[in-house]
Formats: structure tokens, C-alpha cells, sequence
């Protein structure tokens, strides 16, 4: 590999989401290139190639991933279809995997995910763009100067309506509405509000209890309310496709807080606002404003710096294999209507403790 040459990239699934990482990667043509596209549908992939300048399309990936001299590989896919995905990339030689959220469905997958990519020496990230917006480094830095004093909660919410038009018996209907695809709101938007709770909160996940509902038209989890105990802290959770959209995280410390009102999927300038009181229901606040970037982008630049540099991922594997044993268990408890304990394998536990260090 050459390290001055721009990362030779291969797209897995050239549909809606594909399209934004082709864009963020258009004014890093240093950095990052798709030089090579697949998807099961040869005129989609066709005419991916075509609009991004691809050297190359295939409909299937392992032909690809031998076909090309390829750096890495985006997985731009349903959740279902990652563990099975990722497996095969490896088996044929890929060492550098970005990976749509949600990774996994299923703690067990995400577990072992984890250890074929030990197995191989490879490097994966989830792709959690909203880590990688300045305004969730801001929230760190103030997290990190003590300002807020030990954090006693995190409140994360990600909603937004969906009328449940589509016929139930409608194939070609949205990932989102379909449950062998991995849709419903725990994989699509609750994914994120779990990764913010456990990268705030110093310790891991302990117990979660969640209430919700369950789609009549589609069988999905339309509604989560969720609980998620920590050693001194807990996380609420909020995310629901019967609600009018909402993407706010809150941080709330012994001696202040700090409120990000869109959070996920950034799209402007966001004032972040951090507030302290002053006495008896009198208060001491703060504004912020944060320029909008990229977030895309920067997540392309941090997956290359990774690859050729070295750099700290942004988002480690096993930050994200703790978020889906956590997310398996808010849906457990979710389903059986009683709290779940969230058992963390020990290997994760000192990963955990080294990055606290």
C-alpha cells in the first residue's frame, strides 16, 4: 500500500445512504476514492459507477474485493446482512472494513464480528458519523474539564413519525419497516442514543429495563423507552417512530448541565448550550455555536488516518460490540417486560478500563 496514494475504497450496496459517503468522499480525492462499486441490482451498480467515476462495478462483492486492488471496503447495507457481509470480506482478503450502523443485531454476531476481524489482524469502525462532528468533541472536552462534575444522567433521544403507509406485503417497502432487515427503531435510531449513553457514562452498562410497542402492520419495535444502569449514573433513552421528530442528548452533571438539541444528524450550525445554577431556580447559562461540517467526510478522513497513519478510531469495535450487547438487552427487556442484566465479556471490560486511563 502506498501511503502518499488516496485509499482505494470498493462500496457494498449502492442505495439511498451510499450516495452521501460517494459525496463526502468528492473533496478528499487525496485521501479517499471509490475506485468500485457492487450491488445485486447491475443497473443500480451500473449506474453508481457512472455518477461517482468508479474504475468498476460488480453485483457480486467477493468478485470485487478479487477483481480490484482495493484498501478497503464500505459496507453500505442493511444490519441483517453485516456479520455474513464482514465474514466473507475477510475470507476474501479485505483488512479495512467501514460498516453502516447498526454492526450487528445481535450481541452474540457482534461478539463474533470481533474476533474474525482479530482473527485476520483487520481493522473495522461502525459508521456513527455523529461521533465525528465537532460538537460531540466539544461535549468530550467539557466533559473531560470537569465543568458538569460527575455525571449522574445521560438522556439521548432520536424520534421521528412514520405514518406505516406502506402495504405490509410490500417487498420493495424501506428497510426500516421491515423486521428480517433489521428495522424498527432499536437498529435505525435507538443505536445511536445507546452509543452516547455508554461513551458518556465512566462505567459500562450494568442493567437495563425498556418499555415500548411493536408495529401491528409491520412486527417491528416502533417505540423504546429505555432505562440503562450504570455505576453511579444511568441513561434514558428515547426513540419512537410515533413521535414527531426529536435528536436531543443531554448530559446532567452534580454541578451543571449540557444540552445538544440535534445530535445525530447535524445539518447547520448547532448552539450547544451548557448551564449551572446559581442559587435556588436561578441559573448561570452558556452558549456555544459550532460550525456543521461534514460529518461523513471527517469519518472517511479518520477511517483513512486510521489505515495510514495509525490514528485512534474514533468509534473502536469494541465501543461498538458493548453497544450491541447493550441494544440485545434493552430489546430483551423490552420483550419480556422485565429488567436484563447486561453481561460484558472481560476482554471488553479492559478495553474499557484502558480507554478510561
Amino acid at each position: 500500500m502506498n501511503d502518499r496514494a488516496p485509499l482505494r475504497m470498493g462500496v457494498v450496496g449502492c442505495g439511498r445512504i451510499s450516495h452521501s459517503h460517494a459525496k463526502a468522499a468528492a473533496p478528499i480525492p487525496e485521501k479517499v476514492r471509490f475506485v468500485s462499486c457492487c450491488d445485486i441490482r447491475e443497473d443500480g451498480a451500473r449506474a453508481w459507477a457512472e455518477r461517482y467515476g468508479c474504475d468498476s462495478y460488480y453485483t457480486d462483492y467477493t468478485e470485487m474485493i478479487r477483481g480490484e486492488q482495493l484498501d478497503a471496503v464500505l459496507l453500505a447495507t442493511w444490519p441483517n446482512q453485516h456479520r455474513e457481509q464482514i465474514e466473507r470480506c475477510l475470507d476474501a482478503g479485505v483488512r479495512s472494513i467501514l460498516c453502516e450502523k447498526a454492526l450487528a443485531l445481535t450481541g452474540t454476531h457482534a461478539l463474533e464480528i470481533e474476533k474474525m476481524v482479530q482473527a485476520h489482524r483487520a481493522f473495522l469502525m461502525e459508521g456513527l458519523m455523529y461521533r465525528h462532528h465537532p460538537a460531540i468533541a466539544f461535549m468530550d472536552e467539557v466533559l473531560a474539564s470537569g465543568q458538569l462534575g460527575p455525571v449522574d444522567s445521560i438522556r439521548a433521544d432520536f424520534s421521528a413519525f412514520d405514518a406505516e403507509s406502506d402495504e405490509p406485503d410490500d417487498d420493495n417497502r424501506n428497510w426500516r419497516q421491515r423486521k428480517e432487515c433489521g428495522g424498527g427503531v432499536p437498529y435505525d435510531f435507538a443505536c445511536y442514543c445507546v452509543n452516547a449513553c455508554n461513551h458518556v457514562a465512566d462505567g459500562l452498562p450494568k442493567r437495563v429495563y425498556c418499555h415500548g410497542d411493536i408495529s401491528d402492520r409491520y412486527g417491528t419495535i416502533n417505540r423504546m423507552h429505555g432505562l440503562i444502569e450504570y455505576d453511579g449514573a444511568v441513561g434514558v433513552i428515547e426513540s419512537s417512530k410515533k413521535a414527531d421528530h426529536s435528536e436531543r442528548l443531554e448530559i446532567v452533571g452534580a454541578h451543571g448541565r449540557l444540552v445538544v438539541p440535534i445530535s445525530w444528524t447535524i445539518r447547520n450550525d448547532i448552539d450547544i448550550v451548557v448551564q449551572r445554577s446559581t442559587g435556588w431556580a436561578r441559573y448561570d447559562r452558556s452558549s456555544h455555536v459550532i460550525a456543521n461540517t461534514n460529518t461523513k467526510q471527517r469519518q472517511l478522513e479518520n477511517f483513512a488516518a486510521v489505515i495510514r497513519c495509525g490514528a485512534h478510531p474514533v468509534v473502536p469495535l469494541w465501543e461498538s460490540v458493548i453497544g450491541a450487547i447493550t441494544m440485545e438487552a434493552l430489546v430483551d427487556s423490552l420483550e419480556r417486560r422485565e429488567s436484563v442484566a447486561v453481561r460484558i465479556p472481560s476482554d471488553l471490560r479492559a478495553l474499557h478500563q484502558e480507554s478510561k486511563q
